[in-house]
């Protein structure tokens, strides 16, 4: 009767430098964009310029949000688990 082999456990990798997580984050940045432009066009429609610029403001923020985000997606890492799923297919 031999040794039974321990299987080696991967490593733990933070929630928060995952793929998954910045992408969630990029998804956010884009919903809560989009919500800013329908709120500009809805205060133009209005003639109600105080929200309009403020929406405006909050749309630039976000835009920067999409676009910070999109520069963290490149260097997110990806669990070894979905890299075997992904050499699978």
């Amino acid at each position: 009767m031999g040794r039974l082999k321990i299987k080696k456990k991967d490593t733990v990798m933070p929630f928060r430098e995952t793929m998954a997580y910045r992408m969630m984050l990029l998804t956010l940045s884009i919903i809560f964009f989009v919500y800013t432009v329908y709120e500009m066009t809805m205060a133009m429609a209005q003639n109600n310029m105080l929200a309009f610029i403020i929406a405006a403001l909050i749309g630039v923020a976000a835009a920067f949000a999409i676009f910070y985000n999109l520069g963290r997606l490149r260097g997110a890492k990806v669990t070894s688990a979905a890299m075997r799923r992904m050499k699978r297919r």
